[in-house]
C-alpha cells in the first residue's frame, strides 16, 4: 500500500497546476503543488488510521482514452446518466463532471478531482479525515451521492470525506419526540443513505417521511440545506422533521445534537448549508401515518411561444396560491415550444405537471381544479389561440408507495440552474406583468420547472426547538421555480455566454416579481448577482456567520455561496473562467483567507 500512494502522489503532483503557482500565498488552503503539501509519510498515517480507506482518484472513463478499450468504453458511457452509479463511485459527481467525459475526443486527467477521499463507513474515519484537514490546511470537501447543482460536493485537489458507506435506517415507533410534534414514529436515517432506501423501509412500517423528490437523492445534503418534498406543503420542509442529528464538527469532535444539545449548532444545521459547520453522521426524523391522496396529472396546451402561451402561463401562475391553500402540492412544468405529441412537425406551447391532494376525496379536487379549467379552456379574453386540456386522476391508498416508484433523474451533464422562491406577492401581479417576466426568463427552448411545495404546511410549521435556520424566504413562498440551463461540455466561451445571461437577464425577470424574495441555496445558481447572504438565508445570516465563526474559526469548511464564504477569496483561477466561477465545483484557484 506505501507504495502505491507514493506512485499515486507522483501521479497527482505530475498535473499541470501552474495557473495556481505564480504567487505564493500565506494562510491558503494546500494544494499538490503547494510546497507545504502534505508528505507521503502523512497522507500514508491517514491511511493507516482509516484501515486503508485512503484512495486516489482513477478517472472513471479512462478507458474512453489512451489507452482506448472499445468494450469497457461502452459501458462506462451507457452509465454516465445513472445517478445510482454516480453514487458509487467516491469522485465523480451528478452535474459539471467534465474532468474526463466518456468521449475519447475530450481530454481526460484527475486535476478536477479531490486528490485524495476517505471512504468513511463511521465517526473515526470522519474524525481522522477533518483532524488531518484542520492540522495540515489542505482543502476539505464532502460527498455523499454528488446530487449536487451547486458542485459544493466537487474540489480540484482536495481532501474528501466520502460519507455514502455510513448505512442504516431505523425506525422507532411511538417516539415521544416525535409524538410531540405530530408524528407516529421517528426514522433515524443514516448519513450515506438514499430516499429510495428509506422510503422502502417507511413503506414496510406504514409510514410516510417527508424526503426528496428524487428517489436517488442523498440525505446530507438535502437536509442540511432545507430540503423541499413533494408533501413540504403538509408537513413543512425536511429540516423541520429533524428530532436530533449525529455530527463531527470541525473540532473533530463526535456530538449528539438536538433542542438540549448544542441547540444553537441544532438550529444552524437545520437549513444552513451544507459542508458548513459539521459532517452529518446520522439524522433523526418524524414520520406520520400512511396518506392516501389523490394525483391529478394535467396538461393544457396552446401555439408555441405565443401571446396566448405566456398569458396562460401568468394565469395559472395566479391561480397557484388559491390551489395551494385549497391542498394542493406538486411539480409543473412551462415549456414554451415542446414536440408535439399528434406526430405534427409542429412545436406546442404546454403547461404540464402533477398534483397531490392528500386526504381529499374525487369531488372536493374536482370542485377545486374545475373554476381554474373551465375558464382557462372556454375562450378566455387574453387567448387570441386554442387552449386544449387534458387530465387523468387516480386514487391512491397510500402517497409514499406509488410516489416511490418514480424513477430518478437522469445526470451526467453540465447545467446551471436559475430559481426564485415566489410569494403570494409575487403570484398576484397583473397579468401582463407576470406574463412579461415569465417569458423574459424562459426563452425557447429553455423550460421553468414550478415546485408548488410551500405554502401553509412550511409557513405554518411546528419545528422542534421552536425554529431553524431554514430560509425565512421558504416561509412566505408558494412556489420554488427552476430555470435550468444546459451547458455544452468543455465550451467555456458558450458557458460563460449562458451563464452570464442567466445571471444578468433571466433569473433578474424572476427576481422583480418578488425583489424582498430569495432563493434555495440547493437549486440555484452560486453566482447569483446582489447579495447572496440575504438572498440565500436571509434575515438568518447574521446569526448563521456568528455560529460559524464559533464551531469552525479556523474555516475547515468553506464551499460557494455557503455561509462564511466572504471570509476568504479564491484567486489565481483560470484564465479561460470568467472571476465569478473560480472556486465552484471542478474550477480551480486558491482559497485564502482574507
Amino acid at each position: 500500500m506505501y507504495g502505491f500512494l507514493i506512485f499515486l502522489f507522483s501521479y497527482l503532483t505530475s498535473f499541470n497546476w501552474q495557473y495556481i503557482t505564480a504567487t505564493p500565498y500565506q494562510n491558503c488552503k494546500l494544494l499538490p503543488s503547494s510546497p507545504q503539501w502534505p508528505s507521503i509519510a502523512q497522507w500514508q498515517a491517514l491511511n493507516e488510521s482509516t484501515s486503508g480507506r485512503l484512495l486516489a482518484p482513477s478517472p472513471l472513463c479512462t478507458a474512453c482514452h489512451l489507452p482506448f478499450n472499445n468494450v469497457s468504453c461502452a459501458a462506462v458511457g451507457a452509465q454516465w446518466a445513472n445517478s445510482s452509479w454516480h453514487a458509487e463511485n467516491p469522485w465523480s459527481a451528478d452535474y459539471n463532471d467534465n474532468s474526463c467525459l466518456p468521449d475519447s475526443t475530450a481530454s481526460c486527467s484527475a486535476l478536477g478531482y479531490p486528490a485524495y477521499v476517505v471512504e468513511a463507513h463511521g465517526a473515526s474515519d470522519v474524525q481522522a479525515a477533518l483532524n488531518f484537514a484542520r492540522r495540515t490546511g489542505v482543502r476539505l470537501i464532502v460527498k455523499g451521492t454528488g446530487h449536487d447543482f451547486s458542485s459544493r460536493s466537487s474540489g480540484p485537489g482536495s481532501l474528501s470525506i466520502w460519507t455514502h458507506h455510513i448505512r442504516g435506517v431505523n425506525v422507532t415507533r411511538k417516539d415521544p419526540r416525535a409524538m410531540a410534534y405530530g408524528g407516529v414514529a421517528s426514522v433515524e436515517i443514516a448519513a450515506g443513505m438514499q430516499w429510495k432506501d428509506v422510503y422502502a423501509t417507511a413503506i414496510s412500517h406504514n409510514l410516510t417521511v417527508v424526503g426528496g423528490g428524487d428517489p436517488n437523492v442523498g440525505i446530507g445534503g438535502w437536509i442540511l440545506g432545507g430540503g423541499h418534498s413533494p408533501v413540504s406543503s403538509r408537513y413543512g420542509m425536511g429540516a423541520d422533521q429533524v428530532l436530533e442529528m449525529e455530527v463531527v464538527t470541525a473540532d473533530g469532535e463526535y456530538r449528539v445534537v438536538n433542542e438540549t444539545s448544542h441547540s444553537d449548532l441544532f438550529w444552524a444545521l437545520r437549513g444552513g448549508g451544507g459542508s458548513t459547520y459539521a459532517v452529518l453522521l446520522s439524522v433523526t426524523v418524524i414520520a406520520y401515518e400512511r396518506l392516501p391522496t389523490i394525483g391529478y396529472r394535467f396538461s393544457y396546451d396552446t401555439v408555441a411561444d405565443s401571446d396566448t402561451f405566456w398569458s396562460l402561463a401568468a394565469y395559472f401562475h395566479q391561480q397557484l396560491s388559491r390551489l395551494s391553500d385549497a391542498g394542493a402540492m406538486g411539480y409543473y412544468y412551462v415549456v414554451p415550444a415542446a414536440p408535439s405529441s399528434n406526430n405534427s412537425s409542429d412545436n406546442i406551447g404546454t403547461i404540464s405537471g402533477f398534483w397531490l391532494f392528500p386526504e381529499k376525496t374525487l369531488k372536493e379536487v374536482g370542485d377545486i381544479m374545475s373554476p381554474m379549467e373551465n375558464y382557462m379552456l372556454s375562450s378566455p379574453p387574453w387567448a387570441e389561440d386554442t387552449i386544449t386540456g387534458d387530465k387523468k386522476v387516480v386514487e391512491w391508498t397510500d402517497f409514499l408507495t406509488e410516489f416511490s416508484q418514480n424513477e430518478p433523474q437522469t445526470v451526467g451533464f453540465d447545467v446551471r440552474l436559475g430559481s426564485w422562491l415566489l410569494d403570494e406577492t409575487a403570484l398576484s401581479r397583473p397579468l401582463e406583468t407576470l406574463k412579461t417576466q415569465l417569458r423574459k426568463s424562459t426563452p425557447p427552448p429553455w423550460e421553468l420547472l414550478g415546485h408548488l411545495v410551500a405554502g401553509k404546511g412550511v409557513q405554518n410549521a411546528t419545528v422542534p426547538g421552536g425554529s431553524n435556520a431554514v430560509s425565512p424566504h421558504w416561509r412566505n413562498a408558494y412556489s420554488h421555480v427552476v430555470i435550468p440551463r444546459k451547458l455544452s461540455f468543455l465550451d467555456t466561451a458558450a458557458k460563460t455566454a449562458m451563464t452570464t445571461s442567466l445571471r444578468t437577464e433571466a433569473n433578474p425577470a424572476l427576481m422583480d416579481l418578488a425583489p424582498e424574495s430569495g432563493a434555495y441555496a440547493n437549486e440555484a445558481d452560486p453566482t447569483i448577482s446582489g447579495n447572496w447572504q440575504r438572498i440565500f438565508f436571509g434575515n438568518n445570516y447574521p446569526r448563521l456567520l456568528a455560529l460559524k465563526e464559533k464551531w469552525d474559526p479556523e474555516g475547515v469548511f468553506w464551499c460557494k455561496s455557503c455561509v462564511g464564504q466572504e471570509l476568504w477569496e479564491v484567486v489565481d483561477g483560470p484564465d479561460e473562467e470568467d472571476r465569478s466561477e473560480w472556486g465552484v465545483g471542478q474550477i480551480g484557484g486558491r482559497i485564502c483567507r482574507k
